[in-house]
């Protein structure tokens, strides 16, 4: 739960629904008299275990093949096309080619053409790319291949053709080679390659040990909630449907990104409005018992978010996304961004007093 909480700020903030936030509009404000700041958690939830809980430890140490795959990508995200000459076409290498395909002697629409093509990138039908490989600069042959029987054109579907291919260039990706001067050109504080490594090694151990945190906190608050007892039939009935509700409409905002209704996907994905309306109450009930554990423990504990740090989040990502502190407030309800920011810190707290061998 603490996962989905958390892509939802995220996936609200990263410009699913930016276009809310834009235009002043949206976000709600909730008119209903009940929340969490009124809601006596001791009603509905009985705390069990929840310090001195036990996670596993992660191992957060970056290998010396770690540091070079990262230098090694950042140095290819650098590299430029180059035309090489005097050896024939490899795998990795781009091709400009003019080709023909013919199915029974005859030239197919859609089968003649000029392209740039990596070779491996799997572009072409099989067998095309690998029947280039090998072939220099200036050269024609021709491929003798077979569609693929589910090809999307039921005329090619299975068919046997032919691939005339002339090799125009042959071009490689030529990476630049690791120098101070070229550490110095990157946006960092490094000016040798030494320094740069100790960089890399530095910042790849704090991701790693930030995404074993993560995940550490995420198992803890999993637990605390599975050892509080509740009665699910009887949790608030506004905090379980407006849970629901923003399962439901976080979805469908997903789908329409991808040009989708939701009967669409539904169907796609072998469900229907049933089962995705079990689904949202579901979660709503998780997500409410999970709510309620987290007030709990943090009234238990003397947890609270001020409204400076309240404040700080929305002048934060407001700087981040280069918006006003409002469009940011309309996107995101205050009471929803409290829950998520009392969340984080009872997860913490949470982490702080766990028993961990590695942490």
């Amino acid at each position: 739960m603490k996962k989905y909480r958390q892509k939802l700020i995220v996936y609200i903030l990263t410009g699913i629904l930016m276009t809310v936030m834009l235009t002043g509009c949206g976000g709600s404000d909730s008119k209903d008299a009940e929340s969490l700041d009124k809601t006596d958690p001791a009603a509905y939830v009985t705390l069990g275990e929840y310090k001195g809980l036990s996670v596993d430890g992660s191992d957060s140490t970056v290998s010396d093949a770690d540091v070079e795959d990262y230098i090694q990508n950042t140095l290819a995200g650098r590299g430029e096309l180059k035309e090489v000459t005097g050896r024939a076409a490899r795998l990795g290498d781009t091709v400009n080619i003019d080709y023909e395909g013919k199915k029974d002697g005859i030239a197919f629409e859609g089968g003649t053409g000029n392209y740039d093509l990596e070779l491996g990138s799997g572009s072409f039908i099989p067998g095309f790319e690998e029947g280039v490989v090998g072939m220099k600069a200036g050269e024609t042959k021709d491929l003798e291949l077979t569609f693929p029987e589910d090809y999307g054109n039921a005329d090619l579907a299975g068919a046997d053709t032919v691939f005339t291919v002339t090799v125009n260039s042959i071009s490689e990706d030529q990476l630049p080679e690791l120098t101070d001067e070229f550490v110095k050109e990157l946006d960092n504080d490094a000016d040798t390659v030494e320094e740069y490594r100790k960089l890399v090694r530095d910042q790849l151990t704090e991701q790693k040990e930030a995404s074993a945190k993560t995940s550490a906190e995420a198992k803890l608050l999993e637990t605390a909630v599975d050892n509080a007892k509740c009665d699910m039939d009887k949790l608030p009935q506004w905090l379980v449907s407006q849970n629901a509700a923003e399962y439901k409409s976080s979805t469908e905002s997903f789908i329409r990104q991808y040009g989708m209704s939701l009967d669409d996907y539904l169907s796609a994905m072998g469900s229907d409005r049933e089962a995705f309306e079990n689904e949202a109450k579901e979660y709503g009930q998780k997500q409410a018992k999970t709510d309620l554990v987290v007030l709990a423990i943090a009234k238990e504990e003397g947890l609270e978010v001020t409204d400076k740090e309240i404040e700080d989040y929305y002048s934060k990502y407001a700087a981040d996304y280069k918006a006003t502190v409002q469009q940011v407030k309309n996107a995101i309800p205050q009471d929803e961004l409290k829950r998520y920011l009392l969340e984080q810190e009872v997860s913490d707290f949470l982490y702080d007093n766990a028993v961990a061998s590695g942490k």
